[in-house]
């Protein structure tokens, strides 16, 4: 599958500074299998949690994947979520180092793609972007802690949205529903559902099925293979802070998110993308003059 942006070229982008480059050769003797479980690194665990307090850990046993440049190997990585934000571990041999921290009231974007054995989420800040990239069979313990990182994130004291509509109904029934709701029925205010349609012919490519919701809090859009259980066998995921939201553009067979400093787009089909242009744009912008009325109402008289 593909199809979420920044994710999805992380896949295989450039070797990062941890990284090294290695012949394809040596890459088939060094990939491993799959542990039995996810380990927890005590080096990594502390220093995590004295940047952002004790919780969850995702431990992603070095490994080679894919690059523009051929094959590079990752050392081992830590993801955690502690109570005051996220962060990012690598083991840079042969001092262990802290990537980055995104604070959870910076956290813009979150977004994941799968390829193949290869996964990849990439989380955006203000400041900070991280990308923690893993093998797809560890999906569904990411998906757990990418659930707890938004949760976290959303912010429970943030006004009502200026255009709200009466609640959609029917997102129970979507196959990622937890991935939307995060357990909390009140923050999904609105939705917009449509699969994409299988192709007439056999041999004409079928793309995943596509979704895309507007909550109190956030954009989420989702794409999962037909038949498959998008929480056990993976989904991209592209979720958008909507406070953090500065416009909404279709172009074609892409919707783009923008951002202060950053878009982000992903591929649908031309009529869902539209659809979600035209449905959201307008509770976005209503919800821009809303926040512009106060802003001047409370701005002191010169």
């Amino acid at each position: 599958m593909s199809g979420i942006g920044a994710a999805h070229a992380a896949l295989t982008a450039a070797a990062e500074p941890w990284e090294i480059q290695i012949g394809r050769d040596l890459a088939d003797g060094l990939d491993t299998e799959p542990p039995a479980r996810w380990s927890r690194p005590g080096a990594a665990a502390e220093d995590l949690a004295d940047l952002v307090g004790p919780g969850e850990v995702l431990f992603a046993p070095s490994a080679t994947r894919r690059s523009a440049g051929g094959v590079v190997w990752t050392p081992e990585q830590a993801l955690g979520a502690g109570p005051r934000g996220v962060a990012l571990w690598v083991d840079d041999l042969p001092y262990p180092r802290v990537v980055g921290v995104i604070p959870y009231a910076e956290l813009v974007a979150v977004e994941h793609a799968m390829s193949g054995r290869y996964a990849c989420l990439v989380l955006t800040g203000l400041r900070k972007t991280l990308v923690f990239r893993y093998r797809s069979w560890a999906w569904p313990a990411v998906a757990d802690l990418l659930t707890q990182v938004r949760s976290r994130a959303l912010r429970p004291g943030t006004p009502e949205p200026a255009h709200a509509g009466p609640p959609s109904l029917g997102w129970h029934g979507l196959p990622a529903a937890p991935l939307v709701a995060l357990g909390h029925t009140r923050h999904t205010r609105y939705l917009r559902a449509e699969p994409e349609p299988p192709r007439r012919w056999l041999w004409q490519p079928s793309r995943p099925a596509a979704f895309v919701v507007l909550t109190r809090q956030e954009l989420v859009v989702a794409r999962h293979v037909l038949g498959q259980r998008p929480l056990a066998r993976g989904v991209q995921l592209l979720t958008v802070a909507r406070d953090r939201i500065t416009g909404l553009a279709a172009r074609g067979d892409r919707l783009r998110v923008s951002t202060v400093g950053s878009v982000h787009e992903v591929e649908l089909i031309p009529e869902l993308a539209a659809e979600a242009r035209d449905r959201f744009a307008p509770m976005l912008r209503a919800d821009g003059r809303g926040r512009a009325r106060s802003a001047r109402k409370t701005a002191p008289h010169v």
